[in-house]
């Protein structure tokens, strides 16, 4: 086999995120380790800085590949991996006889004397069959003295909920993989490039603190002493990241999958019922479950509402589906979310929706940018994205004697243009919008119910009543219930009575 698939791989600069190490620290004294993401999330480069920073030396590690869902090569490769790292600690390394079985490898790893760590990347390369079995086998059963870190695109299929409820179970995922702006500007100075904090605020907010965009970001050429010279081939990085996300996010994806996530990236929150009205499907509350939690794909803010948590990762699938169903499409889709969100009794989002749905009747909009009102979520950034692939990246004139610090929203570092609903864009700003739950709580405030009243009306407990409310003045942007109601009334979410 090939050796390096035995040992961490070389992925540039390595940067130490100790946030992640200490969990990863963690999860080696637990029996299982996920980490878990979609593709460019920096799972491997994560795991690759945190092995080497092992003062017990790298543990075990093998990569997997199509080539090992072949029973007997995966279990020779697994027996490898772990003779390898019980070697390179001194005196005698494990040995495996040939033909090496499940039970074998598990008996011969319970007699090592000193404590283990395996590490298998890429679990996503093995499809269902026997070889994942056997690989789940020996993961399920590992012995006291071995702890099994995996990491790939999706959950395996073991029996997590007994993992957690016995804290045996250790997960990182792609919410926490998101790069920070400190590991950002960290990040940026590995690779020498100079940024300031307005430029990597903007790298952060406009890709969700996505892995492969940041790295992208990073390692554009820098010239002169000009602080913005590091981002001035972000437009090149949208395209390495949207053919990377194509090829592996999209394309080996089932096509109804596919067409329910292609959907998703013209909505900021959304529940199953609006995704419905987009696609007719009946099924939706089970794909989206399996976005979320097996893929990690989707963010759940709550029972009911999902949002893509990464606006690059939106913006390139609005653009797939605009190239893949044709602009009529766009604005149909547009418009069908314009009138549920009328039926929910949500005006204004409504009329952004239908605006949006007449800008995309006879094509894109002025410049190629697809408008995907109400705006990114809690994601942050503009209201319009990025027009087809491979468009260059707009940016404004600058003066002589022009301030060297552009805007945060309008410099070259954000590839978001800003839009009518960015934040800090002006009285039609507006906050997430509120779910079908909320709106029904919303629409009870007026009439002077105490919460527990509320509760009782609507058969459910009063700890939830207090969540939807808090959400409700949250998203408002309000901290009194006289202050929700005439918001809300201003915004045509409710009649002035109520």
């Amino acid at each position: 086999m090939l050796h390096t698939r035995l040992i961490p791989p070389v992925l540039g600069p390595l940067l130490d995120r100790p946030r992640l190490f200490r969990t990863l620290d963690t999860g080696v004294t637990r029996r299982l380790t996920l980490v878990v993401g979609p593709p460019g999330a920096g799972k491997s480069a994560l795991l690759a800085s945190w092995a080497r920073s092992l003062p017990l030396g790298e543990p075990a590690w093998l990569t997997l590949d199509a080539d090992d869902n072949h029973v007997p090569r995966l279990l020779t490769h697994l027996a490898a991996a772990l003779a390898r790292a019980t070697a390179a600690r001194g005196g005698e390394g494990l040995r495996f006889s040939d033909g090496v079985s499940v039970p074998a490898l598990l008996d011969e790893v319970s007699g090592h004397p000193h404590p283990l760590v395996l590490v298998v990347d890429a679990f996503h390369e093995l499809r269902p069959g026997p070889a994942r079995s056997a690989l789940l086998q020996f993961a399920r059963y590992a012995p006291g003295g071995l702890s099994v870190v995996l990491a790939g695109r999706r959950e395996p299929d073991l029996p997590l909920h007994k993992l957690r409820a016995g804290g045996e179970l250790t997960e990182i995922r792609g919410a926490d993989l998101a790069f920070t702006h400190a590991e950002t500007a960290a990040l940026f100075r590995a690779h020498g490039a100079k940024a300031g904090d307005d430029q990597v605020a903007a790298v952060v907010r406009c890709s969700g603190g996505w892995a492969l965009a940041v790295r992208y970001a990073s390692v554009n050429p820098v010239r002169g002493n000009d602080p913005r010279s590091c981002l001035e081939g972000w437009s090149q990085a949208i395209r390495h990241c949207s053919d990377f996300l194509l090829s592996e996010l999209l394309d080996p994806m089932p096509a109804d999958d596919q067409d329910v996530l292609l959907r998703t990236s013209l909505l900021g929150e959304f529940s199953a019922s609006l995704l419905r009205a987009l696609t007719g499907r009946a099924d939706l509350n089970r794909v989206l479950r399996r976005l979320s939690t097996e893929h990690d794909l989707l963010v759940r803010d709550d029972e009911w509402t999902y949002r893509l948590p990464n606006p690059l990762m939106r913006g390139v699938l609005s653009r797939e589906l605009a190239e893949r169903y044709g602009w009529p499409e766009v604005s149909r889709l547009l418009g069908k979310a314009a009138r549920w969100y009328e039926d929910m009794g949500a005006a204004s989002t409504a009329r952004r929706y239908a605006a949006a749905a007449q800008a995309h009747a006879a094509g894109p909009a002025p410049g190629g940018d697809i408008l995907l009102p109400p705006g990114l979520g809690r994601a942050g950034g503009g209201a319009s994205l990025p027009g087809p692939a491979g468009d260059a990246a707009r940016s404004p004139a600058r003066s002589p004697g022009a301030s060297p610090t552009p805007s945060p929203v309008t410099s070259p570092a954000s590839p978001f243009p800003a839009g009518p609903d960015a934040p800090g864009a002006g009285p039609q700003a507006v906050a997430d919008p509120l779910t079908r739950s909320e709106l029904d709580v919303l629409r009870l405030l007026p009439l002077g119910l105490t919460l527990d009243e509320i509760a009782d009306r609507r058969h459910v407990s009063l700890n939830t009543v207090k969540t939807q409310v808090q959400a409700v003045y949250r998203k408002l942007q309000v901290g009194r219930r006289r202050d929700a109601v005439r918001v809300a009334a201003e915004r045509g979410l409710i009649s002035p009575r109520g």
